[in-house]
């Protein structure tokens, strides 16, 4: 391998002239193959291909075979070897981590939380995915911030708390809802000693009201600053203040607009705003994505107001995403022929991580940027495989801006990762890490502290780009419908956004049903074209594909049997594992809905299992939508087998045939108990 070669890597394909890069991707994606096979691949005639291989044979980027044949030259990307597919997780649902306390206290919170709901002509939404929201932003809020392991669990347990007084009244909630968490720990129904309680209870009140923020409590030896979890909890709670707040439509919208005018204001500044996210640089903003100027929107005012009342020098950055169209790309030059910066774009393949890939780097090509993609397998041992061993094979000083999409939680990667963000920053180059696991999070205040950029918030707001448009906001709420995070809202889901969301996996699952790329290159040229028609918003592309992915779904369904308010299964996927988890909702839908208020499934649970290697393999899924079965992350038993991974509604665990025994029986009873 000549000196050349060897430095050529992934890097270098943008630097090809458009039909050069076509015709090596399509070798990359394709193996190797004769002009002749080329050109009726691509579409174009022999002699324009011939031409094409010349040249990139004379750039060393492919050379021919012993057959006639031609195959591309990979240089050091041969060594980017990938992991094996059979590693390749089941779990789409994003990772949250929980503690058996805080099981407990979901276990206690949700069903108030459910009859608060349902109390819907007095204030917008304050139920279920309120609450679990709110604990979310607090969380990351903690990390930012640098809270202790017990700060941070005695936040958790308030933030799922902060609004059960709703269930009595609302201009004494905070008040009630201290004086629930006392009273049920007292009786033994919430696992808090009597000074936690206290604690807990003190920052439901003082969400809302006169608080002391300076305030610092003692618990088992250990100082806790109350007034700053205080001051956390109400811009969490503040930063709920989108949509999904209000999803109240059609016959209730009626109801509400001529019995409760005066509280109007309240649902419709919801209905302007589309999200609120984290930005941390380090300086800390919260963006708020807006329909329209929101000029004197409540919500917002308020959320300033739960701010200035806080010791957080922090800002709120208003966007008006119908004012921005997606914009056009920069040239790569300037005026003067000098290059613009350069982007490393780095992302696994899998359904969210390439909306937020596509919706990324059509922002940095706005903002200028030449953008160079690195795709990698979103295997088990990727995150570890990637710091450890392609990121260092990339020289820092080629790039001037690192964008890291979606790693998956792996504890053992962290220092290589942050081993990573050193060494580039350290050669000047802008880091900013996007990661929707909450297991991923506790790396917050080292990346901060080595002056990454770091992004946080919902499971559609992990794109790189301050300003966005209502087309980017569509598209990133279709990747967090591909996680199924039951925190989205309950309602509202358009027949063309499942639509989407379905051709987009069904696209992934075609890559993944056939034999895996063996090299990054590889994974690059499979992903492409899906972050093109993204980039593109050509959403029908997608939703010609829906079909394929329904055929999946129920083609499998049958499979199942029922055992009262359950389905399981007992069989491998198939040929796609990855599809699992929505063949046993689909099986779910089969069953219907019951004639209720709210959104109930007949069967809102399913329970898959099939042996590993050495193992048995459990996945367990609650509806996602369902709105007062109770969530299956709950009714886990814990003291039967190890702990699982994933969500509220998506677990997956690993156990030994002795466990699975025990815990299946006990999860399907749990389900039919509730």
């Amino acid at each position: 391998m000549s000196a050349h070669e060897a430095r050529f890597s992934v890097l270098d394909l943008v630097d090809l002239p458009p039909f050069e890069r076509e015709v090596w991707l399509a070798l990359s994606r394709a193996g190797p193959a004769t002009i002749q096979a080329l050109s009726q691949q691509i579409g174009c005639n022999p002699g324009e291909i011939q031409q094409a291989v010349a040249a990139l044979q004379h750039k060393r980027r492919v050379r021919p075979t012993s057959d006639g044949r031609w195959q591309v030259s990979l240089g050091r990307i041969e060594r980017h070897t990938t992991l094996p597919a059979s590693l390749w997780p089941l779990l789409l649902a994003t990772n949250r981590i929980y503690t058996e306390q805080e099981i407990a206290t979901l276990k206690t919170a949700i069903p108030m939380l459910q009859f608060a709901r349902a109390k819907l002509s007095e204030f917008t939404d304050h139920g279920p995915q309120h609450g679990l929201r709110v604990k979310s932003f607090a969380t990351q809020l903690s990390y930012v911030v640098g809270l202790t392991g017990t700060e941070r669990h005695l936040l958790r347990a308030a933030a799922l708390f902060h609004d059960i007084g709703n269930v009595v009244d609302r201009g004494q909630h905070n008040i009630i809802s201290q004086r629930t968490v006392q009273q049920l720990a007292a009786r033994g129904e919430l696992p808090f000693s009597q000074k936690g309680a206290e604690l807990v209870g003190l920052l439901c009140r003082w969400h809302r009201g006169e608080y002391d923020p300076e305030r610092t409590d003692v618990l088992r030896n250990e100082p806790v600053r109350t007034g700053l979890l205080a001051a956390i909890l109400r811009v969490a709670d503040a930063m709920d203040i989108d949509h999904r707040r209000s999803d109240y439509r059609g016959r209730f919208r009626q109801i509400l607009e001529f019995f409760f005018q005066e509280n109007l204001p309240h649902w419709t500044s919801l209905e302007e705003i589309l999200g609120v996210r984290i930005r941390c640089d380090p300086a800390v903003s919260l963006q708020v994505f807006a329909l329209g100027p929101a000029v004197g929107n409540l919500q917002i005012d308020m959320l300033r107001g739960d701010l200035r009342s806080t010791p957080f020098g922090w800002t709120v950055v208003e966007t008006d995403v119908t004012a921005l169209a997606p914009e056009a790309p920069r040239p790569a030059m300037t005026s003067d022929g000098l290059a613009r910066s350069r982007a490393l774009l780095v992302f696994p393949f899998e359904p969210h991580s390439l909306v937020m890939t596509a919706l990324s780097r059509r922002h940095l090509l706005a903002a200028g940027c030449t953008v160079d993609l690195l795709c990698y397998p979103d295997t088990a041992g990727g995150p570890v495989w990637l710091y450890q061993e392609v990121l260092p094979q990339i020289s820092a000083e080629t790039v001037d801006r690192l964008v890291l999409i979606g790693d998956r939680p792996d504890e053992t990667a962290t220092p290589h990762l942050l081993s990573t963000v050193r060494h580039w920053r350290a050669s000047g180059v802008s880091v900013s890490i996007l990661n929707r696991h909450e297991a991923n999070w506790s790396r917050l205040p080292s990346l901060l502290g080595l002056g990454a950029e770091v992004v946080l918030g919902g499971d559609w707001a992990y794109f790189w780009g301050q300003g966005t448009s209502e087309a980017d906001l569509a598209w990133a709420r279709i990747g967090a419908l591909c996680t199924r995070d039951p925190t989205q809202s309950t309602a509202g889901t358009t027949t063309q956004e499942r639509a989407v969301t379905q051709g987009l996996l069904n696209e992934v699952y075609e890559v993944l049903a056939q034999p895996p790329p063996n090299h990054t290159a590889g994974w690059l040229a499979v992903a492409e074209p899906i972050l093109d028609q993204i980039g593109t918003d050509d959403q029908s592309q997608f939703v010609c594909k829906a079909g394929g992915f329904r055929e999946i779904c129920t083609g499998a369904t049958s499979a199942g049997r029922l055992e009262g308010r359950v389905v399981v299964f007992e069989e491998p996927a198939g040929r796609i594992p990855l599809a699992y988890y929505w063949i046993m909702e689909a099986a779910i839908e089969q069953r219907g809905r019951a004639p209720e208020r709210g959104l109930r499934f007949n069967v809102p649970y399913a329970i898959a299992s099939w042996p590993g290697e050495g193992s048995v393999e459990v996945l367990a899924i609650s509806h996602w939508r369902e709105e007062e079965a109770v969530p299956i992350r709950l009714l886990y038993p814990s003291d039967l087998g190890p702990r699982p991974q994933g969500n509220e509604s998506t677990i997956r665990a690993r156990m030994s045939a002795e466990e699975a025994a025990a815990v299946i029986p006990a999860l399907t009873a749990a389900c039919n108990r509730s």
